[in-house]
């Protein structure tokens, strides 16, 4: 950062997603890790978070499904919708089809930045916001905002930075999004912040046995 702008980005004159598009071996590596790492924190999160209060999920740049397939198969009655860009979501449906949820999951590729599916009751963004700057986050917040069912929740699952810097898996995982995307892990306040400038009100920060947490937003009238 010390010549400003984006370390990747001054190395390969490029983003990172625009970077990815232009070489899909590396793009399924990619796509391959996030996987792996949902694994690993879902069922933490599954266990902290009541997903059976919702009718419908809609998760917002849920890659090519591996969240949105563990969420599902633990709550039967609920439906969901995969959005995520075009050519990532192209990759989704084996992974459906193998959690057997894939007659109660809509898949929908399109740009969070423009707009998301319409109508969800719950939308979920996990490991979305870290990626981004307050203005882009904002941005992707109110594409949701435009979209959510009244009386609906926002459920963001990141790393939450704690008092005084606590907890080292977040502060690890901030320096990654400095040098990759130019994104930020948050505090709770900041994350008020941005949830307020997009028409939400955070309700609640739930706990994990994992090293992420569940904010929980609410539209705010």
């Amino acid at each position: 950062m010390k010549n400003g702008g984006v370390p990747f980005e001054n190395v390969h004159g490029v983003n990172v997603w625009d970077y990815r598009a232009r070489r899909p071996d590396e793009a399924a590596v990619f796509n391959r890790a996030m996987a792996a790492m949902t694994d690993e924190i879902a069922d933490a999160v599954l266990s902290a978070c009541d997903f059976s209060r919702y009718v419908s999920l809609v998760d917002v740049g849920g890659g090519e499904g591996a969240f949105i397939a563990r969420i599902l198969a633990a709550h039967p009655a609920l439906k969901g919708i995969l959005f995520d860009q075009p050519a990532v979501v192209a990759h989704a449906h084996d992974r459906l089809d193998e959690a057997g949820v894939s007659d109660r999951c809509q898949v929908v590729g399109g740009n969070f930045f423009e707009a998301v599916p319409e109508a969800g009751d719950a939308y979920l963004l996990k490991w979305i916001l870290h990626d981004w700057d307050d203005q882009d986050a904002i941005a992707i917040l109110r594409s949701c905002r435009r979209a959510i069912r009244p009386g609906g929740t926002l459920l963001v699952v990141e790393h939450l930075i704690g008092p005084n810097n606590a907890g080292r898996e977040g502060k690890f995982m901030d320096l990654n999004m400095m040098v990759i995307t130019g994104g930020v892990e948050r505090t709770r306040e900041e994350f008020e912040a941005v949830f307020d400038a997009a028409g939400f009100q955070l309700m609640h920060v739930i706990g994990t046995a994992a090293a992420v947490s569940v904010i929980e937003a609410v539209t705010r009238c």
